[in-house]
């Protein structure tokens, strides 16, 4: 299925499509937006979703930073997967950022 097939499906169906995507280094674009990262697929992915959340490891745990929304600012927050299931970690919810 092709990124515009996703979207017309959860228009039709009241879904949730989620998409994947890769990062990759670019340190020549590391000054720009302090991160050095940019998506393997470019902009194309950008354009065609409605949020981007990056996902990061950290340790024990994972990050999941809001890198794009039409309705939420900025944030992060910390959680963790064990084996009951998606557990938030409270000590280091909008704790700034840490990538």
């Amino acid at each position: 299925m092709n990124l515009a097939g996703g979207g017309r499906l959860a228009e039709v169906h009241n879904l949730c499509v989620v998409v994947t995507n890769q990062v990759q280094s670019q340190p020549d674009d590391f000054f720009s937006d302090g991160n050095g990262l940019r998506p393997t697929v470019g902009n194309v992915m950008a354009h065609a979703t409605t949020y981007r959340i990056m996902l990061r490891k950290a340790g024990k745990t994972r990050i999941a930073i809001m890198i794009d929304s039409p309705y939420h600012m900025y944030d992060q927050t910390r959680f963790s997967i064990t084996e009951t299931g998606v557990q938030d970690v409270e000590e280091y919810k909008n704790a700034g950022p840490e990538w």
